[in-house]
Order: structure tokens, then C-alpha cells, then sequence
């Protein structure tokens, strides 16, 4: 990338996040008040100091001195008073931005499309929420007012020093051309190290969350080496990226310093030279005062420059998430405005109309697909790995948008209905149900208002879940911990199937929902399947033999088309691809290899 793009790119990235500045307008102005008075009451002292020693001391005016010095003592305390003041608000400043770009990150990440979970590590989003944020906040709070108030005191030292002694403010000016040409040198070294950085912490972040979410895999598979391999790999690559920093820093920091001396050296020479003639002790004692306090903000500013670069980085990264398309496009005004169509069944009409997808441009999984399911039907799909099950199941849920053709609800296209109105019609039973970390009775609602504790707890016993949650210590308020650990498989389904119940769908899709439960679980799941679909709709994915039999109607997808529909029987008559799908489960429960159609015919 050459010089003029990264100063383009940057001077976008600052104009950004100026927007985010100036929705806290009346806090900028606070702190870079405050900044200012503070810097005046620092630049002030060395000069009361050089009154008291060139006018005070030099007249023997004892009463003079005194004055001065209380002069000196009331500018310190207002100093230190202001510094107080002004470390508060540039902190609250910051803490105040951080909540915003991350509360705009995370409302990003819940809009996106299932297409970027896909393709992007956890760890990396993870990193942009986190990290990033923490970038850019140090950059605002500890740059952008600090750089502000360190250039008002390096122009008012200038101007102070101009004012007591140009000749030997001239002079002294001398150095500070050199300390533009180093700050400009390392540049490029900088913000490549910060890049370099941050993606080697992101990779860190998504090794780790993979560790963790599976480390029961890791461990059954004795997976421990190759994952701590992977670690070790990224966790290198973040520490020579960092050393790379460190080693340019190594440079650069001496560098400024021996400006720093090089400007004493100018004040002592000039001094020689002139002293007794135009140059007061005064003056040299504020002079030296001038020079370090004037190279204090010139280091700071190097060191702002080094955060600037950072948040440029981590900038970069942040909106490239947040100008990321949803994917999903929003309905027209007017279709999403207008209601849902019943045509007076409870339950849900359902078409594909000539759908093509693909999950990658060069692999269809569904091309030309017809599916037509009448409202109040309950339908099972089967089909080997890949036939499209699961897929259909996505595009109905509008997980992705369709490529080609159309997904109709009650004869609407999907693509015109609200999120809310599409959402609020369907319910997905998944086969591992994901549970949030609080109680029993907040996972069933969801912590959805309306719903009361007798309507979970109706909800619960209609679908069988209410007595193994009563045998609980503490029943509906039980927590169920992290992912639901402290259940089994068979407790969670149940209690999806309450979460489905209470939410009163006009379409209920079993995703698999009991491929991994016992056998007295299975009892009580099948209770539960009656009431959850009575009066609605259902798709489920071909499962248990008692599920797929009682179903108004299968269909075999095949390469992403239905190859062949109709009742058990029937479809058995016909000898074709269900009855062979059907007699090589049957086989394989005879033989010990399972008792499930999907032991042989997974989803998609």
C-alpha cells in the first residue's frame, strides 16, 4: 500500500469516528476546557519562576518574592485541580464512546446474515467487540483530546518562549524539524506491527473459543496436542508482531530523546556566547523548563501517534463489520406494513416456486425446487446427506435469501414480510437446543413481555416438561447454567418444545429435535409432538419411525428436487427411493446400527 492510501484511508477513518464525537459534543467541549486551562497553568510556572529570580531575587524585593511564590503556590493547587478535573472527564468520555461503538457493533453482529457466521472465525468478531472498541476508545479518550490539548501547549511554549527571549527561542526551534522527519520515518513500521497485531489476536480469540465450546470433542478425540500446536502458532505470531513494535519503539523513543538533549545543548551553547549581554539567569532557568516541558508534549504527541495508529488498525477492522450488507434485504414499506394473509386454517401455506440456492457459487443445492404444503398439513422430509432438507428448513426460517425464484407464506413472498411477522409465525425446534445462561422459566419465554408465570408453566405441562422441572430444587427458577449443562438431552428438548408451545406458531419445524434422546424421554416427547402440532403446520426432518408414519405426507428430496411424495405406505407400494432408504434402516437396526431413518439418511 503506498503513502497517499494510508493517509486517504486514515483521514476517512478520523472523519468516522468524528460522527461519534460529536453525538457527545458537550463532553468534548469539557474536556478540551479543561485540557487547555490546565496546559496554561503548567506553561505560567517556569515564567512566575523566572519574575521571582530576574526581578525579585535580582532587586532584593523580599515582599516581591513573596508575591510571586503565592502566585506560584495558587497556579500549582489550580494546576493540580484542573488535572483532577480534566483525567475525569476525557476517562468519562471515553468510557461513554466505548458504549456506544460497542452497543452499534453488537446490534450489527445480531442483524447480519447467517452467510457471514459462516465464513467468519467467532474469534474475529469476538476481537472487533472487544479489542477493537478498546482501541479506538483509548485513541478518543487518551488521543484525540490529549492531541488536542498537547498542540495548544507546544504553540503557547512556543509563544512563551518567543515572548522572553526570541533569539534564543530561535535557536532552540532548531531541533524540532528533525523531530517531524523521525516521527515520520517510523510511521509506516508502526501501523503495520498494530495490523499484524490484531489479526494474530483474533486468531488467538478463535483458537481459544474452539478450544473451550469443544473441549469435550478435543478430549474424547485426544485432541489436546494438535489444538495446543495451534495455539502456540497464533500465540507466536501476536508475539512477534509485538516484539516488531518493540523493536521500532527501541529506536524511536531515544530518538526523540536525544532531540530533547540536543535542545539543551543548543541553550547552553547560545548562552555562552551571549550571557551578559542579552540573556537573564532567569531566562535560561525557563528555558530549560520550556525545553522539557516542550518535549514532554512533543513525546506525548509521538506516543498519540502510536495510539492513532493502533485505532487505525482496529478502525479499519470495526467498519468493515459495521458497513457489512445484512444481506437480507429489508420488504418495501407498504408489503411489510399489511398483515398476513389466514385463509382460515390456523396453520401456515407453505410453496417453493422454482427455488435455486447455494450455499458457494459453484455447488447448487437446490435447483428449480416445487414444494407446496397446505396449511394445517403436517409434512416429513427425508433424503440422504445433501438432498437439501436442512436447506429448505434455512430458506423457509429466511436464515439466507433465494437465488433464483421464490418462498411463499400464505401466498407471500417471504421476502415482503417483516422480521417480526415472520418470526412471530414459525417456530424451529433444532436438535441441539441452545440455551441461554438464566432460569428455567426465562429460557421458556425467552424474556419476552406478555407472558405470565401461569403461561410458561401451562406451556410447560402441556408439552410434559413440567414435572422434571418441579423435581428441581428450584423448579422454574432453576438456572440452568451455561449452554444447559445441568440437563440432559431429553429435559432440553422438552423444553424447546415448551418455548415453541408458549410462542403459539402457525408453523412448527422439527430440525432433528429427537435424534439423541432415551428412551423414556422419547415417551414423553411424543406426548409432547401431539399438542405442539395440533391445529398448525409442521415440517419435520425425517426421524423416529413412529414420527415419520404419522405424518399426512413425506417427501424424498433428492439432489434438491422432491424425487417422489406421499403417505408411509404408499410410498413403500412404490418401491422407490423411500423404500430403499426405509429397508436399509430396517436393516440396520436388525444388525444394532440404529433404530433411526436419519441413521442412514441424515440431513443436509
Amino acid at each position: 500500500m503506498s503513502d497517499k492510501e494510508p493517509r486517504s484511508l486514515d483521514l476517512a477513518l478520523v472523519r468516522r469516528l468524528g460522527a461519534f464525537l460529536r453525538e457527545h459534543r458537550l463532553l468534548m467541549a469539557v474536556s478540551v476546557l479543561a485540557m487547555i486551562v490546565t496546559n496554561l497553568l503548567q506553561v505560567v510556572q517556569p515564567f512566575l519562576v523566572k519574575v521571582g529570580i530576574d526581578r525579585d531575587v535580582a532587586s532584593g524585593d523580599l515582599v516581591g518574592l513573596a508575591r510571586t511564590a503565592t502566585l506560584l503556590g495558587a497556579a500549582l493547587l489550580a494546576h493540580t485541580l484542573s488535572q483532577v478535573g480534566f483525567t475525569y472527564a476525557v476517562e468519562y468520555l471515553g468510557q461513554r464512546l466505548l458504549y456506544d461503538l460497542r452497543m452499534r457493533l453488537y446490534d450489527k453482529v445480531l442483524r447480519l446474515a447467517q452467510s457471514y457466521f459462516d465464513r467468519t472465525p467467532v474469534g474475529a468478531t469476538l476481537t472487533n467487540v472487544t479489542n477493537d472498541v478498546e482501541a479506538i476508545r483509548q485513541f478518543i479518550s487518551q488521543g484525540v483530546v490529549s492531541l488536542i490539548g498537547d498542540t495548544m501547549l507546544v504553540l503557547v511554549i512556543l509563544g512563551a518562549m518567543l515572548w522572553i527571549n526570541v533569539g534564543l527561542a530561535l535557536v532552540t526551534f532548531l531541533t524540532l524539524p528533525f523531530f517531524g522527519i523521525v516521527s515520520w520515518l517510523f510511521r509506516s513500521s508502526i501501523r503495520g506491527g498494530y495490523r499484524d497485531a490484531r489479526v494474530a489476536n483474533a486468531q488467538i480469540n478463535t483458537t481459544l473459543v474452539e478450544a473451550v465450546s469443544g473441549i469435550r470433542e478435543v478430549t474424547l478425540l485426544n485432541y489436546q496436542s494438535r489444538s495446543l500446536d495451534t495455539f502456540a502458532k497464533h500465540n507466536s505470531g501476536y508475539r512477534d508482531a509485538y516484539l516488531r513494535l518493540v523493536h521500532t519503539y527501541s529506536y524511536y523513543f531515544p530518538a526523540i530523546e536525544l532531540l530533547a538533549t540536543a535542545g539543551y545543548l543548543v541553550i547552553l551553547g547560545y548562552s555562552h556566547y551571549v550571557v551578559g549581554t542579552g540573556v537573564q539567569a532567569g531566562e535560561i532557568f525557563a528555558f530549560f523548563s520550556y525545553v522539557g516541558m516542550l518535549y514532554r508534549p512533543l513525546r506525548q504527541l509521538a506516543e498519540r501517534f502510536n495510539t492513532f495508529q493502533a485505532a487505525m488498525a482496529a478502525a479499519e477492522r470495526i467498519f468493515k463489520l459495521l458497513d457489512r450488507q445484512e444481506e437480507l434485504a429489508a420488504p418495501p414499506p407498504a408489503a411489510a406494513q399489511s398483515t398476513a394473509s389466514s385463509p382460515g386454517a390456523p396453520g401456515l401455506q407453505i410453496e417453493l416456486r422454482r427455488v435455486d440456492f447455494a450455499y458457494e457459487p459453484d455447488a447448487p443445492v437446490l435447483q428449480g425446487m416445487q414444494l407446496h404444503i397446505d396449511a394445517g398439513e403436517r409434512v416429513a422430509l427425508v433424503g440422504t446427506t445433501g438432498s437439501g432438507k436442512t436447506t429448505v428448513i434455512n430458506l423457509i426460517n429466511r436464515l439466507y435469501d433465494v437465488q433464483a425464484g421464490a418462498v411463499l407464506l400464505d401466498g407471500r413472498d417471504i421476502r415482503d414480510l417483516s422480521t417480526d411477522e415472520h418470526r412471530t409465525m414459525i417456530a424451529t425446534v433444532p436438535q441441539d437446543l441452545f440455551l441461554f445462561s438464566g432460569s428455567i422459566a426465562e429460557n421458556i419465554s425467552l424474556g419476552k413481555p406478555g407472558f405470565s408465570r401461569h403461561d410458561i408453566e401451562r406451556a410447560a405441562a402441556a408439552v410434559n416438561a413440567d414435572g422434571f422441572i418441579r423435581r428441581l430444587p428450584d423448579g422454574y427458577d432453576q438456572d440452568v447454567l451455561e449452554e444447559g449443562k445441568s440437563l440432559s438431552t431429553g429435559e432440553k428438548q422438552l423444553l424447546s418444545f415448551a418455548r415453541a408451545f408458549l410462542l403459539d406458531p402457525r408453523l412448527v419445524v422439527m430440525d432433528e429435535a429427537t435424534a439423541s434422546v432415551d428412551a423414556e424421554s422419547e415417551h414423553l416427547i411424543e406426548g409432547a409432538l401431539s399438542q405442539l402440532f395440533a391445529g398448525r403446520t409442521a415440517i419435520i426432518i425425517a426421524h423416529r419411525l413412529s414420527t415419520i408414519r404419522s405424518v399426512d405426507r413425506i417427501l424424498v428430496l433428492h439432489r434438491g428436487q422432491v424425487v417422489e411424495q406421499g403417505s408411509h405406505e404408499a410410498l413403500l407400494a412404490r418401491e422407490g427411493r423411500y423404500a430403499q432408504l426405509y429397508r436399509l434402516q430396517l436393516l440396520a437396526a436388525a444388525t444394532g446400527g440404529g433404530s433411526s431413518i436419519d441413521s442412514n439418511v441424515a440431513g443436509a
